[in-house]
């Protein structure tokens, strides 16, 4: 007889008739339960309720018995009940040795983890508490014990068959053990926030306890199996309300907090390094270098970090940050404060690697910049834009072209070469437009710039390229239209107090003790009490004695030269041709003796697609020839 097909013979019969279990439990006075377990094979009715079956769905006996209908034959009634009987009991008997193994094994399972947990907080209350550690959460010592208590139970429960009574005893047990923890736990695991944090590639965990009434802030070091760890310092402030977390690196964690006087605190945790791992270095050393990243918008973020300290430019707006603004934390990380106030995270990428003999990040490594806020914020991946070789002994914070200045950061950079930089001494901060191409020099016999700070003027100078320097003190009310020294004591100066619509009040001043006192040789062109310069006039000096000074008109279509033959004292015009198109005087030059002069159309330049006449003079200017093109 096969139980299975009865037991569905008997689930087929009842849905025919649109009863439930229960129904037909009802009709024939047995459980619903009874009746389910026929259906899944693992009971067996008696021969009168077989009988009532059959009555009752309108089948036969063999019919119910064979599972089928249709199925007549004469059987031996008695017979297929004891042989459904035994077997209903050898499966029965299977299924009880399965639930006895079942329980072995769940006894065996339980103890396991009674002994485990057992040696977990005796390890802990015995070793792990003399070296500080704690749990990583306050409430999982209670976790630990409340497993303990339900895996010794458990394994009271199916391993100790001899008491006939150990069920309840068992349980009153459980009981009494459950609410002694849970008491204990109320009154010791929730007075702190405990906050757990794990970088994207679990290398790294941040653990912090926040005091829920005080708000005060403990780290946690040296984690061992994610749940203990050992307090590191608490923070200087308390908190009040959330504590952000922000991972900018696998190994670097932003914490930012409000103190309780709503000012915004910032801590970084850090766990890595980018050096030997030995030697500590400074970040802002690392950092040298001028990084940038162009933005979705086509803005540029960029981080210039140099000897005056780092700049931030972002969104169109620079922040300068001194080195004395800068906090470090362990040996890759940065936070740029302004008025105690952080500002920016400068994190140290995991690309970052520094080099031994200067500790500067080598070439292709990268940072991250992130602002410091309550709210989501970017972080961006900066670049260094500045030129790395292999030897970074000779690394200069931006790269300049032979002859040329950059001005950065408030700093004025020069080469002479093209290879290495300079740094001229000064606050060159108010200079953020840059110089006209006669507003400084750079010459191996002198090399002059100037600079403004708090309303004063200075000039700046070097005699032997930027080996050694000098700064003097100028004429603060002036504007320095032209700089130029023909030898390295004597300079000249075009300086302007005053423009008004083209003309320009000032005055030409002569050096000869190579910057350091200046005398004042001329005031401009016209009556004496009505001395002029035009406000785009430029002076050029090839000798002591003759020098130039242009003229321009306002809309720049002509420009008048003059010369001057008495070191400045007096000039007169130039006048090679008479032309209205070609009327723009530009400043001579003069090489190996020969003076060259260009003559041109200026502004309004629409004669012959610009054309123009260049002239020499072999006499210093008193007699001027063409020069054939």
């Amino acid at each position: 007889m096969d139980n299975e097909k009865f037991g569905n013979f008997i689930k087929e019969l009842r849905n025919e008739k649109g009863l439930t279990q229960k129904e037909l439990g009802e009709k024939l006075n047995i459980t619903d339960k009874a009746i389910s377990k026929w259906e899944r094979g693992i009971s067996f009715p008696d021969i009168a309720v077989l009988n009532s079956l059959a009555d009752f769905f309108e089948v036969d006996v063999s019919e119910l018995l064979n599972g089928e209908r249709g199925k007549k034959e004469k059987i031996d009634i008695d017979k297929k009940i004891e042989e459904a009987v035994e077997k209903y009991k050898d499966i029965e008997n299977k299924r009880n040795i399965k639930i006895r193994r079942v329980k072995k094994y769940i006894g065996i399972a339980s103890l396991v983890v009674f002994i485990l947990t057992l040696l977990l907080q005796l390890g802990y209350y015995f070793v792990l508490r003399r070296y500080n550690f704690e749990y990583v959460l306050d409430i999982l010592p209670y976790i630990v014990n409340e497993l303990m208590i339900i895996s010794l139970c458990l394994s009271a429960l199916y391993c100790i068959s001899k008491l006939s009574n150990r069920k309840i005893m068992i349980a009153s047990i459980f009981t009494v053990l459950t609410v002694v923890n849970i008491a204990f736990m109320a009154n010791n695991a929730f007075k702190n926030n405990c906050i757990v944090s794990i970088s994207g590639n679990f290398s790294s965990e941040v653990i912090l306890k926040v005091d829920k009434q005080s708000g005060a802030i403990k780290i946690y070091k040296d984690p061992k199996l994610f749940i203990f760890a050992r307090p590191k310092e608490q923070f200087q402030y308390e908190s009040y309300g959330k504590v952000k977390r922000q991972w900018l690196t696998n190994d670097i964690c932003s914490i930012t907090y409000l103190d309780r006087d709503g000012n915004i605190r910032e801590y970084v945790a850090t766990f890595g390094d980018r050096g030997n791992g030995i030697s500590y270095y400074y970040v802002t050393n690392a950092l040298r270098g001028d990084w940038q990243v162009l933005t979705q918008n086509g803005e540029t973020t960029q981080l210039l970090s140099d000897n005056k300290g780092i700049r931030i430019t972002k969104n169109g707006v620079r922040e300068q940050f001194a080195f004395s603004d800068c906090k470090q934390f362990g040996t890759i990380a940065l936070v740029l404060y302004k008025e105690d106030v952080p500002k920016y995270v400068v994190a140290l990428d995991e690309n970052c690697e520094l080099d031994d003999d200067t500790d500067i990040i080598k070439k292709d490594g990268t940072i991250t910049l992130c602002e410091v806020s309550m709210d989501k914020t970017k972080k961006e991946s900066l670049y260094c834009m500045t030129y790395k070789g292999e030897d970074l002994a000779n690394y200069d914070v931006i790269s300049v072209k032979a002859n040329d200045y950059e001005l950065k950061n408030g700093l004025l950079y020069i080469s002479y070469d093209g290879k290495n930089n300079i740094e001229v001494p000064g606050d060159f901060s108010q200079m953020v437009s840059g110089y006209k191409d006669n507003q400084y020099q750079i010459s191996k016999e002198k090399t002059v710039f100037y600079y403004k700070k708090d309303d004063e003027m200075y000039l700046v100078y070097s005699d032997n390229m930027g080996k050694s320097w000098n700064t003097v003190k100028l004429e603060s009310e002036y504007s320095i239209e032209n700089i130029q020294f023909i030898t390295k004591d004597i300079g000249y100066m075009l300086k302007f107090y005053d423009v008004v619509v083209g003309s320009a009040f000032g005055k030409i001043s002569k050096t000869e003790d190579g910057g350091k006192t200046w005398n004042d040789i001329y005031f401009g062109m016209g009556e004496s009490d009505k001395k002029v310069f035009s406000s785009g006039s430029q002076i050029r000096f090839l000798t002591e004695e003759i020098g130039f000074l242009t003229m321009p008109n306002v809309m720049g279509t002509y420009q008048e030269l003059y010369i001057t033959r008495d070191g400045g004292s007096t000039f007169e015009e130039v006048k090679i041709i008479s032309s209205s198109i070609y009327d723009f005087y530009e400043l001579p030059t003069l090489e190996d003796g020969i003076m060259k002069l260009e003559i041109n159309q200026g502004s309004d330049a629409d004669y012959n697609g610009g054309d123009y006449k260049e002239f020499y003079s072999q006499d210093y200017g008193n007699t001027w020839k063409v020069l054939e093109k």
